[in-house]
């Protein structure tokens, strides 16, 4: 049996596989300087849906709904059904019929969004959402990806570092990637629900 936080670490894995296979094109999107979290979540989908029959994942969902995972309802602020939509969803079922989920939200810092505080709201909001989910045994994973035509950790350390979000515990240790002429990219994934210590909140 694999408990959830393993479970997470082996697609996060499958994922940044992937993105390794996919160097030379995050270098070409690094230098649009504008957002590209939309392919980004296309090719997370596609590293898992390729391993699904391997893994074996039972399913593999791209913008999968808040709700109805697991047969949690998700309500809004006012108690009405949470129509917002994930990046990704990845299922797994183990010895005895035990079920693992994991549920991502995707954020992308590029040389295009780092000035102003857009892409802190905008993970803050990410965070929110994924607190909702109160699923037993599964894991809410905020995965942070900062690319850059550049050092990323030049571009982006001091104000990563300065973000409450970023310096929380995180799933595993950050995967870096050197790009093509100069680029890198740098990872960093969370379990929102899981706190100082190792504890998991629901």
């Amino acid at each position: 049996m694999s408990d959830a936080h393993s479970f997470a670490v082996d697609v996060l894995g499958i994922i940044c596989r992937r993105f390794e296979e996919k160097a030379a094109d995050l270098r070409l999107m690094a230098e649009t300087g504008t957002l590209f979290e939309a392919w980004l979540n296309g090719e997370a989908y596609l590293a898992c849906k390729f391993q699904q029959a391997a893994y074996p994942f039972c399913e593999v969902t791209a913008k999968p709904p808040y709700g109805g995972t697991n047969g949690e309802e998700v309500k809004d602020e006012n108690g009405n059904p949470y129509l917002k939509r994930g990046d990704l969803r990845v299922g797994a079922t183990f010895e005895k019929g035990d079920h693992r989920w994991l549920f991502a939200e995707f954020a992308v810092l590029h040389d295009g969004n780092r000035e102003g505080d857009e892409w802190q709201r905008k993970i803050e909001k990410d965070v929110s959402r994924l607190k909702r989910l109160g699923w037993v045994n599964s894991i809410s994973l905020l995965v942070l990806v900062a690319v850059s035509r550049s050092d990323v950790r030049t571009v982006w350390g001091e104000s990563l570092e300065r973000f409450g979000v970023w310096n929380r515990p995180a799933l595993t240790e950050h995967f870096s990637l050197s790009l093509p002429d100069g680029g890198s990219l740098m990872i960093k994934a969370f379990d929102v629900k899981r706190r100082e210590g190792g504890i998991r909140s629901c």
